[in-house]
């Protein structure tokens, strides 16, 4: 008999509650891996019945020669699954790889280097940097170019709360570059406080998934990165914060490959002269 086909029918026989067959069903079931290695008298103890009787469940309910064809069919059964499984669990690994391959081909595409460009020539004429944001979700990119700053001589400050960046907006002045990362840029009181960055005469740069927003309305420079569609649930998901890392890291390109003062002070950082 097939090996599901006994699982199956195992399954059917423990609904009858109340019943041998149905607890000696449903024993068996509750312990699939430990039947394939005990001894039928000790599956009878564990089922409170003879050895006979599970000898003449396996015959007259499951249609199979005995005992130890019920152990060899689970062990198949067991097998089986543990290749579903497995399977199943590279299929979810190539889909994983797929939507973010195709996020960053068309991240790459809507990246406008002119605009990321502005941003590195900005990011040279100021004294002050400061990385913008409260979500949780993009503090890996935040980390990523707050270290490959840092590695280059170009510290940044780090705002990551709103009583932070209210601080910032009463001291900062056109000498400041802030760089706005978040995925939906859509919070009402940061809006609020860009706007009074822009007032005191800072730059904005940020970085964003390609949709419209308040944010993007009023900054100075854009850069947009993709996600596979259009769900907002896409913030949780792997090709938006792959994406994201993609522009962190063409970001940094851009910089070193205009500034070769940039190159000699990582030599001189990583000792690899």
């Amino acid at each position: 008999m097939d090996a599901k086909k006994v699982i199956f029918k195992l399954d059917q026989l423990a609904k009858e509650r109340g019943t041998t067959i149905g607890n000696i069903s449903k024993v068996i079931l509750n312990n699939l891996e430990l039947i394939t290695n005990l001894t039928i008298y000790k599956v009878a103890d564990l089922c409170f019945v003879s050895p006979s009787t599970i000898t003449r469940v396996c015959q007259k309910y499951l249609d199979i020669s005995g005992f130890s064809e019920l152990q060899i069919l689970i062990r198949v059964y067991l097998n089986e699954q543990e290749k579903q499984d497995k399977d199943e669990k590279e299929g979810k690994k190539i889909s994983k790889f797929t939507e973010i391959k195709d996020a960053i081909n068309v991240t790459d595409a809507l990246i406008d280097i002119a605009e990321v460009d502005k941003i590195v020539r900005t990011l040279y004429s100021t004294k002050t940097v400061a990385l913008i944001s409260y979500d949780n979700s993009v503090k890996h990119a935040v980390a990523e170019l707050a270290e490959k700053m840092n590695l280059i001589g170009i510290p940044p400050v780090i705002i990551n709360q709103q009583t932070d960046l209210d601080y910032f907006t009463k001291i900062s002045d056109l000498n400041w570059l802030f760089i706005v990362i978040s995925h939906f840029a859509e919070n009402s009181t940061t809006f609020q406080s860009i706007l009074q960055l822009k007032k005191n005469g800072s730059k904005i740069a940020l970085i964003s998934m390609n949709k419209q927003n308040k944010y993007s309305s009023v900054c100075d420079y854009w850069v947009k990165y993709a996600v596979s569609d259009d769900d907002p649930l896409q913030k949780i998901k792997h090709s938006a914060n792959f994406s994201l890392l993609y522009v962190v890291q063409v970001l940094f390109n851009r910089i070193l490959k205009n500034d070769k003062q940039r190159f000699a002070k990582i030599i001189k950082t990583l000792k690899i002269d």
